[in-house]
This record gives C-alpha cells, structure tokens and sequence, in this order.
C-alpha cells in the first residue's frame, strides 16, 4: 500500500468510514496475530486482544492523530494491548506454528512434514531459550519488517539497543542451532 493510499485510508477510517476501517482491519489482522501470537503464544488471548483493540480504535477514532504507517501504529497499538491482556493472564510460552503445503508423492510428503516439524521444534526450542526482549526484537524486524528506529520507538529503547538485542540474538541462536542434527533438517527443509 503506498504511503498516498494508507494517508487517505487512515483519514476516511477517522472520519467514521466503516468501509475504511473494515479495510484495515481486513489488511493488518494477519500481523497483529502473528506479532501478538510471537509475543503471547495464546490463540485466543490474541484473538480477543485485536478485537479489543479494534473495538477501542472504532470507538476514538475522531480522536486519533495522523500516521505515516497504519502497521507501525498498530503493531505499537498491539503491543500494549497484549501485554495488558497477559498481566490479566497467566504468561504463555512463546512460539511459531507454521503451515507449509508441499507438492510431492505422499511418502515424500510425510518425510518432509516430519523433518519440518523436528526442525520447528528445534528452532522454537532454540528461540524460547532468548530473553522476552530479544525474542521481541527479532520478531518486529524480521517477521513484521519494522525498521530499526521503528522498533525502538515501539520497544522504548535506543536504536542502539535494538542493534545489541537482534546481535545478541543472532549471536545466540547461532550457538544454540551449531549441532550438525539441526543444519541436516535444515538442508533437507531447503530442498523442497
């Protein structure tokens, strides 16, 4: 969506278009619940908390000030939604389910399934083991493609910090994922 587009999107939802605001909301749900599903790891909870939120953005919009990025705003929006709803809740674990459809002989199907899915535990294991802040970071930058300035503001820390926090991360993951079991799910993963 062009920057021309999201302005006018944006305003037409704060003068009360529903058609714009069914728009956004129809665009940016499958962000919010995987940003929120990477924070809380609870389907429901997420689900509710992008209703909530929604229901809360109906509700001011005459009173929302402009954006330059409807997702920048509501990622940040979702945030704290979501970490209100689990201060109201029990924390979940986090973690990544993904659906990935595959082309070949059933037999060849089931292997690839099956690796795949030792492999996600793998890298989810790998990934529960970093602290909530890194976990956070890396999921903004590359899941949800905000920029480092973006996450800072979103996460209230210096953009050096981010730097430090995805470093770390990476930095970890690669130690956590060096044993050779996991590089040989990983390359069998990148044949299909």
């Amino acid at each position: 969506m062009t920057v021309t587009a999201e302005d006018e999107l944006w305003q037409r939802f704060r003068s009360g278009d529903e058609q714009a605001f069914t728009a956004i909301y129809n665009t940016y749900f499958a962000t919010l619940y995987r940003y929120g599903y990477h924070i809380a790891s609870d389907d429901e909870l997420v689900k509710d908390t992008i209703q909530t939120l929604f229901v809360e953005l109906w509700r001011a919009h005459r009173t929302l000030s402009p954006t330059d990025s409807i997702k920048f705003y509501l990622l940040k929006a979702m945030r704290r939604q979501v970490y209100r709803a689990i201060r109201q809740q029990t924390p979940a674990l986090m973690g990544t389910d993904a659906d990935n459809s595959l082309g070949f002989s059933p037999e060849f199907d089931f292997i690839t399934l099956e690796v795949q899915q030792q492999q996600q535990a793998q890298l989810r294991q790998a990934i529960n083991q970093l602290s909530h802040r890194q976990k956070e970071a890396i999921t903004l930058l590359y899941i949800d493609g905000l920029s480092y300035p973006e996450i800072a503001d979103m996460m209230a820390v210096q953009v050096r910090t981010v730097y430090n926090l995805v470093y770390e991360a990476l930095e970890r993951l690669r130690k956590l994922l060096s044993q050779p079991g996991f590089w040989l799910l990983t390359l069998m993963g990148l044949m299909v």
